[in-house]
């Protein structure tokens, strides 16, 4: 279909497609091991089921309640090891534990996620406008920080869930000031953390517009866009974390966008400061 906001690539999806699908050989997990906070439901549940179908050996499935994990690791397939641990991504001590009963891994996807309750910045509550920059910032510093130790030493990826619309001027998306200045500060902690270690990958990606809790709790309408299948952003984010995907590292992403197409314009996206937080018209070549 034809892009209904600006895009990178002609074609715009809205449900899974071949080029990523997880079943792809070339997409194939044996033998690794995928960490997946946010894991109880929605976008997160989807993702693991994904890594599951494209062979992944083991999936940690990390989240605030035990029920919603336990239905997690119900949905997956026998084949694949699947633990779970209730945590909160803001605390050192409840990572800490989790990180000493996985042990070494392979894919971390960050999907614990907050929005705050839509208000001006004058009119917000302070403790719930501050949530949000506990889960997405120090939540995603916190995540990064107590599992970066235990990466696979030859090669590691990391992808974090954001929101795209961080782009948007603040006019199109009033009372998200917390939600979206949140979720800013999470895109360049993945772009330093790009920057930092080279046999680490690290990506944002803005999964589309899914109807998730978060996306209700916005304020978003189902009818302003056409809605996204969550297949699409749980597939993506298996082909992210693929070798394929490799040009990407340090950008955020839209999992709207054709993946081959995205793969025609690799050179250019490398050699420039393209899908990364910075200041517009501010014109810097790197």
């Amino acid at each position: 279909m034809q892009p209904p906001l600006p895009s990178p690539t002609p074609s715009w999806r809205n449900d899974t497609y071949t080029a990523i699908s997880p079943t792809r050989p070339e997409l194939n997990a044996s033998g690794k091991t995928i960490i997946i906070t946010g894991a109880g439901s929605g976008i997160g549940r989807e993702t693991a089921t994904a890594f599951a179908a494209a062979g992944a050996a083991r999936i940690a499935l990390l989240g605030r309640t035990e029920a919603s994990l336990k239905e997690t690791a119900a949905a997956l397939p026998s084949s694949v090891s699947t633990s779970s641990h209730v945590v909160d991504v803001t605390s050192e001590e409840s990572l800490a534990k989790a990180t000493g009963v996985i042990g070494t891994w392979d894919v971390l996807v960050l999907g614990a996620g907050h929005v705050s309750t839509p208000s001006s910045i004058a009119d917000s509550n302070f403790a719930e406008f501050w949530q949000s920059f506990e889960t997405n910032a120090k939540g995603t510093y916190a995540s990064l920080h107590a599992f970066l130790p235990t990466a696979n030493a030859t090669h590691a990826a990391v992808i974090a869930v954001t929101t795209g619309t961080t782009a948007l001027p603040a006019t199109m998306v009033p009372g998200l000031s917390a939600y979206m200045s949140s979720k800013l500060a999470q895109t360049k902690l993945i772009e330093f953390l790009a920057a930092e270690h080279s046999n680490l990958f690290a990506a944002t990606l803005h999964p589309g517009m899914v109807e998730t809790g978060i996306f209700t709790k916005s304020g978003a309408k189902a009818e302003a866009l056409p809605m996204d299948k969550v297949q699409l952003p749980a597939h993506f984010t298996v082909w992210l974390a693929s070798p394929e995907a490799a040009f990407l590292n340090g950008r955020s992403v839209w999992a709207n966008w054709d993946v081959d197409e995205l793969k025609a314009k690799a050179e250019a996206i490398q050699q420039s400061q393209l899908f990364t937080a910075g200041i517009n018209g501010w014109p810097f070549t790197p």
